[in-house]
């Protein structure tokens, strides 16, 4: 049985609600120096003891929504930083780094208005009540920076009210909540013998942006290692793109892409390689109210045959 050890509390000050004042540069990158300030709000969480940060952030004024996604890598040693704009529900590039003197600062290569660019954040006056934020660009290489966008936080007692926006996706509604999970997993994945093995998970699931992001963690103890799936719809398709996380890599996978059918059954598929073999993945979801089920299948014929080798039964406990 597996203890879990805490590997960070970086983000731990982040967890819960917050009032946010931003201040943005309305047109980064021209030398224009017109900034707009506005109010907003933060609610945060972590998993993975600490190795999960999530952020949702509300724009009441300009009737969107925001969300971070932070992952730590246990082997580097150094945060991803993933953000999502409910106005595209496409995962920005991310950034990457860490903290040193009570400060963090990461950057990533990104692209802004058709232009190669550099994007950094930096975290800093971090209280039990306040923390500072600032996104800046540069076009030279990090030679020189132009900060475009500052917030800072102000801890609030109460959760911030929902904003009244129209709902886009609620598929994975269904899942919201706290379930035990009965695992059949096949060893070895693809290939061998054939031989099933079952052991007992505990699964807890979230949704952002009124529905059209879901977020979920499991527990596997008899495994040694816990997971993590992100979800997000794309409005414009009409599909979900599905992430799984292992906290033994703190890494976004390659995401599988589908949707559900009128009867309630999600198919999801996407390439990936298994021990250096190129494969599909495919998920299967069988949506419901107090039981659901879901199954991953390996295909190394480009979809003409499936085979399975992890299956779930989620059984809701509350």
């Amino acid at each position: 049985m597996t203890t879990w050890t805490k590997e960070t509390s970086d983000f731990d000050f982040l967890i819960g609600h917050f009032d946010v004042v931003h201040r943005q540069l309305r047109k980064p990158l021209t030398g224009s120096d017109e900034w707009d300030e506005y109010a907003g709000t933060c609610t945060a969480r972590t998993h993975f003891d600490g190795a999960i940060s999530i952020d949702e952030m509300q724009f009441p004024t300009k009737g969107s929504y925001g969300l971070s996604i932070r992952l730590f890598d246990p082997v580097e040693k150094q945060w991803s930083i993933y953000w999502v704009d409910s106005r595209t529900m496409k995962l920005f590039p991310p950034v990457r780094g860490g903290w040193s003197n009570g400060s963090c600062l990461l950057v990533g290569e990104d692209e802004y208005d058709g232009r190669a660019i550099l994007a950094s954040y930096r975290w800093s006056d971090i209280t039990e009540q306040t923390a500072h934020w600032e996104q800046a660009f540069s076009v030279d290489d990090g030679k020189t920076w132009e900060t475009n966008w500052t917030m800072d936080f102000t801890r609030r007692a109460t959760e911030p009210p929902p904003m009244d926006l129209a709902k886009v996706a609620g598929d994975f509604d269904f899942l919201v909540g706290d379930w035990d999970v009965h695992n059949r997993r096949r060893k070895p994945a693809l290939g061998g013998d054939d031989h099933w093995y079952e052991m007992q998970a505990n699964m807890v699931a979230y949704t952002y942006f009124n529905g059209a992001i879901s977020f979920d963690e499991g527990w596997f103890p008899t495994e040694g290692f816990r997971g993590a799936t992100l979800r997000l719809y794309d409005p414009v398709e009409k599909t979900w793109s599905i992430h799984w996380i292992n906290s033994l890599r703190g890494i976004l996978e390659t995401p599988v892409i589908g949707s559900f059918t009128p009867d309630g059954v999600g198919i999801f598929e996407g390439p990936d390689s298994w021990e250096g073999r190129p494969i599909d993945v495919r998920f299967r979801w069988t949506r419901g109210t107090d039981t659901a089920s879901w199954e991953q299948s390996f295909s190394t014929d480009h979809g003409t045959t499936w085979h399975p080798n992890w299956q779930m039964t989620h059984t809701r406990t509350n």
